[in-house]
């Protein structure tokens, strides 16, 4: 499918430097987390950035987001590792924004239903925004991604 900003115009394809715009974000995600660095990690994005989790939980605004986040860590995801495993796509959205969908390769944790979830991978899409010499995260969305479904896509 062709995502385009007017009819019949295709949206443009970033650039070197936005890729490694967004590469450094994501590493700064990583050793974020990896640190359980929930300040750090939260600096990463807006004031008003918007949540929605692996369980579907949606959060609004910054301290709410990163409140959520420090709580699940404490609970459920001390020790839970994550690793950069290859960004998917990276897309030019109007005002110098991008939408990136990404994947993790991520370590095991308890769920709040108290079964334990295996080390697996997830696919997280972002839409972030300029701010300053990089990008913020305006919108993240993290989906754990079925192993058993994934031989059975449509598209591939």
């Amino acid at each position: 499918m062709l995502v385009t900003t007017k009819p019949g115009k295709p949206m443009p394809q970033v650039s070197e430097s936005v890729r490694a715009k967004v590469e450094a974000l994501l590493g700064g995600w990583e050793a974020a987390w990896n640190a359980a660095d929930m300040n750090a990690m939260w600096q990463l994005a807006t004031e008003d950035v918007h949540w929605v989790n692996v369980v579907g939980q949606h959060w609004h605004g910054r301290a709410d987001v990163q409140k959520a986040h420090q709580a699940n860590f404490d609970q459920l995801f001390k020790g839970r590792t994550c690793k950069l495993e290859g960004i998917d796509s990276i897309e030019a959205l109007p005002g110098g924004a991008v939408v990136a969908v990404v994947r993790w390769v991520m370590g095991g944790y308890r769920r709040p239903t108290g079964v334990m979830r295996e080390p697996g991978r997830d696919r997280m899409s972002l839409v972030l925004v300029p701010r300053g010499d990089g990008f913020a995260i305006a919108h993240g969305a993290n989906v754990p991604i079925d192993e058993a479904a994934q031989a059975h896509d449509p598209i591939k």
